[in-house]
Formats: structure tokens, sequence, C-alpha cells
């Protein structure tokens, strides 16, 4: 891994000119061409059995980041270890951007959900949109927390996620459909707000991903910033 190459470029914005030829130089030795847009996939699990590429960095003791070309993420997904976690976020000139992307993705993840092992920010980009504009809904995010445990939750998001497929539903969790219609059911009663109706499971849906992203997003992109101030902005002329 290349960290304070890697650093250097986090810190290169979308219209930024780069001051420092030796600085291009290395990157097109990595391979790196900054006309090209890249993504970042953030990966959480045991960096023992995570992939080596040149193209990484580590965002923390528990993430790694990696900075693929477009083309290049359909094939690494599947070289990361069963039980890793990761976000994916969208391809961007500017890759901060798109590690933060990839942050919020990670936050949505579950251990115990194949489908959600792997989670793409471009399939929640709307909601993510919705909550950086100040959208919030406490009193449901605070029923959601006394009453409703994570099994219910998960099942929301799946609800939606596999467009009210009960039966692919009750095959990602492995349960009877009953218990699928008994864990909405609850919602209901619980928040007054019935999961089924469109309108009002996308209330549901904001409160729920916005109480998942309200800590960890902010922490880890706080860390991302420190990694940031590591490097050698001299290399960046900011347009």
């Amino acid at each position: 891994m290349l960290q304070t190459f890697m650093q250097n470029w986090l810190a290169l914005q979308e219209n930024d000119i780069i001051a420092d030829k030796s600085f291009v130089n290395k990157a097109r030795a990595y391979g790196v061409d900054f006309n090209e847009k890249y993504a970042a996939v953030v990966v959480e699990g045991d960096k023992q059995q995570l992939p080596d590429e040149r193209l990484a960095f580590e965002l923390d003791y528990l993430r790694r980041v990696y900075v693929l070309q477009v083309d290049d993420v359909a094939d690494f997904l599947p070289r990361l270890p069963k039980r890793a976690l990761a976000g994916v976020g969208m391809p961007h000139h500017d890759i901060q951007e798109s590690v933060k992307e990839g942050i919020f993705a990670l936050a949505m993840t579950h251990p115990t959900v194949d489908e959600m092992r792997t989670m793409f920010y471009e399939n929640m980009m709307n909601l993510a949109i919705i909550i950086d504009a100040g959208v919030a809904y406490p009193e449901t995010e605070q029923l959601i927390h006394d009453h409703l445990d994570d099994e219910v939750m998960l099942t929301l998001w799946l609800y939606a996620t596999f467009g009210q497929s009960m039966c692919a539903l009750s095959d990602a969790l492995h349960v009877h459909r009953r218990t699928i219609q008994y864990r909405l059911d609850k919602i209901t009663t619980v928040t007054g707000l019935n999961p089924r109706v469109t309108a009002e499971a996308c209330t549901l849906l904001l409160a729920y991903v916005h109480r998942r992203a309200s800590v960890i997003v902010p922490a880890l992109i706080g860390q991302l910033d420190r990694v940031v101030m590591q490097g050698d902005n001299r290399q960046i002329v900011n347009a």
C-alpha cells in the first residue's frame, strides 16, 4: 500500500491543479490517471485476510479503504473474506467523496444477512441526500430505539429492498412468512406507521437509516479527515 501517496490523492479535490510534477509522475507509475473516476470500497474485517492492493490505505485499526477503477470493482468484491463487510462508494474524480459514500454504505451493512454484507451507496443515495438535507423524525427514531429490536428493523429494510416480496424476504432472513407479517405489524403498533404503505415506509426507513448512521458515519469521516491532514498538501494548488 502507498499510504503517503494515497493521503495526498485524498486531498486532491475536483478542480484542483497539481503543482508538483513528481506527484503526477508517481501517479502514472502507480497506474493512476487523474482524468478518470475512481470508486472507493471501505472494508471492515480481519486485515490479515484482506486483499493486498497498492491503491489502498488504513482508515483505522478495523477498516481499510481500497480505491479502484470503476471496471475493477465487480472483480474485487468476490475476493473479500466471507465475513468482511464492505461499503461501495460511487465513482468520482474526487476520491474523498467516494470514500465518504463508502463509509455511509458500510454503516448499513449487517454481518448476519448475506444480502447486507456488501452495500452500495447508489442504492441508498436518495435516503442519504434527504438525511444530509436535515430531514429527521426524532420521535419515530426514539420509538424504534426503545421498542423495536434489530431483527424487526432489518425486516423493514429488506422488505423495502426486495420490493415487498415476502418469498425473497423469507429466504433472506430464514424465517416463516408469518414471522415477517408479525414483525411488520409490530412496527405499525409501536410507531403508528404502516410499512406496507409507501409514504409511511419512507418515514420509517429514514428514521432507521438516520439512527444507524448518526454515530458511526461522523466518527469515520472524522478519522478520514485525520488521514488527509497527514498528507503533504504542498503538492496541490486549490483552483
